[in-house]
């Protein structure tokens, strides 16, 4: 499972840097040149107000042409044994390096991803196999190149992840460089609610937003899904990736809403926050980053609607280079 014919800075360099962009409001990767017969089916089916047709997502090597002033970044994803950290562990892991404007938040070129397995040691829960269709037998004595992902780290500008809170402390843990890069997240980085979009789950927000389906919970290929809906303009033109460049430079509170009552875990959860189990230097509460922005809203509603008129939350300013870091 594990690609090991490269060195760390080949991964970004870019196979077809000849490829164009897309013009804005285009959805990334539509068809190009002479229509096949299937993508006349789909023109007329569209075109007759009755149909919505989606099309398959391809992995490109490039959305355009590599830029002198461009940076390099790093989508990440994995598959773990559960959701519980630090009990859980990782048994696939993703990395798709790929180059960004940092100016327009258009997406450059796409580099030679790095899959690999990892045995956890245990057996991979009946649930979790059935959801990504990974069993022990694929596993089994695979381990994560930890020196290789460690350079790779090191050669990014910035890490992605969709919902990087959950990523980021299962790969900071399995390899400490990445506790020394920014992460942003096109979960939460990306205002996808003011697009019109109900839900941010990545096979929802790639179907609605960029008119493609893929087979989900496989870490390769939610990373390639995650970088083709940063590569989607919206309809104005305006760019996905470039609102979670932004998101980057904003300052972060780590909000932690001690002494919730219980009967309010159904909106704090409503509202973003996660459940923390508690450990050694920190009680079990509910939690969430809020915007330095809006940390006078977030005070407001946590006083109206959790703690009836009181304010017993912990407030942790957090350095960028930390999001979504576990506390």
């Amino acid at each position: 499972m594990a690609r090991k014919d490269f060195d760390a800075p080949s991964l970004f360099e870019s196979a077809a840097p000849e490829l164009a962009g897309e013009p804005a409001g285009k959805p990334a990767g539509q068809p190009t040149g002479e229509p096949t017969d299937l993508e006349r089916m789909a023109a007329e089916l569209e075109a007759s107000g009755e149909y919505r047709v989606a099309r398959r997502l391809k992995p490109r090597d490039a959305y355009a042409a590599p830029l002198r002033a461009g940076r390099r970044a790093l989508y990440i994803d994995v598959e773990t044994t559960g959701i519980d950290f630090p009990a859980d562990v990782i048994i696939e892991l993703s990395a798709v390096p790929f180059g960004y404007d940092p100016a327009s938040g258009e997406i450059l070129e796409v580099g030679t991803p790095y899959s690999s397995f990892e045995d956890p040691g245990r057996p991979i829960p009946p649930v979790v196999a059935d959801l990504t269709g990974i069993t022990d037998d694929m596993v089994r004595g695979h381990r994560i190149d930890e020196a290789l992902l460690g350079e790779l780290a090191r050669s990014a500008d910035l890490v992605v992840a969709h919902n990087a809170g959950f990523d980021r402390p299962f790969v900071e843990r399995r390899v400490p460089a990445f506790a020394e890069v920014k992460w942003g997240c096109s979960f939460s980085d990306v205002d996808w609610k003011k697009a019109g979009y109900r839900s941010r789950g990545l096979e929802e927000l790639l179907l609605r937003h960029a008119g493609v389906f893929y087979e989900a919970h496989r870490a390769e290929t939610d990373c390639r899904a995650g970088i083709h809906l940063l590569a989607t303009p919206f309809r104005d033109g305006g760019r996905p990736m470039r609102q979670l460049i932004d998101a980057t430079e904003r300052g972060l509170v780590h909000v932690w809403a001690m002494g919730s009552p219980f009967e309010t875990k159904d909106v704090l959860r409503q509202r973003g926050y996660r459940w923390f189990a508690g450990d050694k230097d920190r009680q079990k509460t509910w939690h969430r980053l809020v915007p330095d922005v809006e940390i006078e809203a977030e005070r407001a509603w946590l006083r109206d609607t959790v703690y009836g008129g009181k304010y017993l939350a912990k407030e942790e300013v957090i350095d960028p280079i930390r999001r979504f870091a576990q506390s």
